[in-house]
């Protein structure tokens, strides 16, 4: 009996022991790796070495991973743990990035690292990676480049100003007129008057342009600090001006000035306002004021409107011939070239066109006959009608002598060519043989 319950017991003991034995034999277990190496590995805030790490003395429940290594952003992980489980972990620790603020007096500096532009002052730098030193170079036109070293610690911000030195002057730019652009070494810096700072030291080029004047080049030394005063007077490009007409021909006057007939060119023309007059027989006269530019080119065309009118003439007899304002302008003609007798009739109409407006004077004149006269009155486009019957005179002007004799009358015909027509009393007319003709002389001075 006693030997029964000692065996007994000694098998509960083992029982207890194997239980133990169990326990030990398979513990929760996480392992951790990460790079870079080196990393540190904490759980629940509490350091467990640096990777790669076994970390096995973690209950089972909620549990707080943590990775981190200087330089990185850390990395955060709740675990949910298990009775005998065994967890693996591996993390890629991304670099941190530090803040850097670079601000310089003046501001616009280019901030440059590496030769490449990160931009212009004031500028916030988010890129670059932490717990390093990097090297910016600032450059301002008009200032000394400067290099800056800055050092980079976790996330903490670094602001950096920086005061820059002058490197350049000042050029007061003035021009007359004003409004012209201003080029310094080829870039555009204002509009005249202005004041153009941070011209680099040394030999600047300033070039000034301004539509319809010469361009304007001067080349100043600048040293630094330099304050200059640079004024000019532009001189205006040639300007053009054409004049055409509708019709052509038109005599043109450009300030009381005769420049030419129409189509015409006029170069060079001083710039500024113009008075244009074009003038053609027949047609009004016509006045423009004009504009011109410095270098512009300007045509004006001028269209005329006509101011002529006409005059329709017949004569009782025909054969008259007509004079206006003293110009003789034609002769009354007999219809289809009648040869009789044509003390009684009416001629065809002889026209007389483009007559100028106003008034003038007709006479129709035919040997023989009184001379009518009458003061007609044109108007531009509209015809009037001058239809005299002539009234019969006697008066000689013509002395003939022949072999038979003198003889006194009116011419009536010379253009035969074989006779003389002459009226030798009112009504009665004799021909002379041109052959027995010694002498023929108006009696008319």
């Amino acid at each position: 009996m006693r030997i029964f319950s000692a065996t007994v017991r000694g098998i509960a003991g083992l029982v207890v022991l194997a239980a133990a034995w169990s326990a030990v034999a398979a513990p929760i277990r996480i392992d951790v790796s990460a790079r870079p190496e080196g990393a540190k590995v904490l759980i629940d805030g509490v350091s467990k070495g640096v990777v790669p790490v076994s970390v096995l003395d973690v209950g089972e429940g909620q549990h707080l991973l943590r990775v981190e290594a200087p330089g990185r952003r850390p990395v955060e992980e709740v675990l949910s743990v298990k009775p005998e489980d065994f967890i693996r972990k591996d993390y890629e620790l991304e670099p941190e990035k530090g803040l850097l603020l670079i601000k310089t007096d003046p501001p616009g500096a280019d901030v440059r690292q590496g030769g490449v532009s990160l931009g212009a002052t004031p500028l916030l730098v988010t890129t670059l990676d932490t717990d390093r030193s990097y090297a910016f170079d600032l450059e301002c036109i008009g200032y000394q480049k400067k290099r800056i070293d800055v050092k980079l610690s976790g996330r903490t911000p670094v602001a950096r100003t920086e005061k820059l030195v002058l490197d350049s002057g000042i050029v007061d730019c003035q021009t007359e007129p004003a409004g012209a652009t201003v080029l310094v070494n080829g870039i555009a810096r204002g509009t005249t008057p202005c004041v153009v700072e941070r011209v680099p030291k040394g030999y600047a080029t300033f070039v000034f342009k301004l539509k319809g004047y010469e361009e304007e080049k001067r080349e100043l030394r600048i040293a630094p600090g330099d304050k200059q005063l640079l004024s000019l007077s532009l001189m205006g490009r040639p300007a053009k001006l054409s004049v055409i007409s509708s019709p052509e021909g038109a005599r043109v006057t450009v300030d009381d000035n005769y420049a030419g007939k129409t189509p015409l060119t006029l170069s060079p023309v001083r710039p500024g306002v113009h008075t244009i007059k074009a003038e053609l027989a027949g047609y009004a006269p016509v006045f423009k004021t004009v504009v011109v530019e410095n270098g512009g080119e300007a045509t004006e065309m001028f269209k005329f409107e006509s101011v002529l009118g006409w005059i329709e003439v017949a004569t009782t007899p025909p054969g008259a011939k007509i004079l206006l304002d003293g110009k003789a302008v034609g002769t009354t003609s007999a219809h289809r070239g009648k040869k009789a007798d044509l003390t009684g009739v009416k001629s065809d109409v002889l026209y007389l066109r483009d007559i100028e407006a106003g008034e003038h004077e007709i006479v129709a004149h035919l040997r023989g006959y009184a001379d009518f006269k009458r003061k007609v009155k044109i108007e531009a486009k509209k015809g009037v009608q001058f239809m005299p019957r002539l009234k019969r005179v006697f008066i000689a002007d013509t002395e003939i002598e022949t072999v038979n004799g003198t003889y006194r009358g009116v011419l009536m015909d010379s253009d035969n060519p074989d006779t003389y027509r002459l009226e030798v009393k009112e009504g009665i007319t004799q021909d002379f043989r041109k052959a027995d003709v010694r002498s023929i002389k108006s009696l008319i001075d």
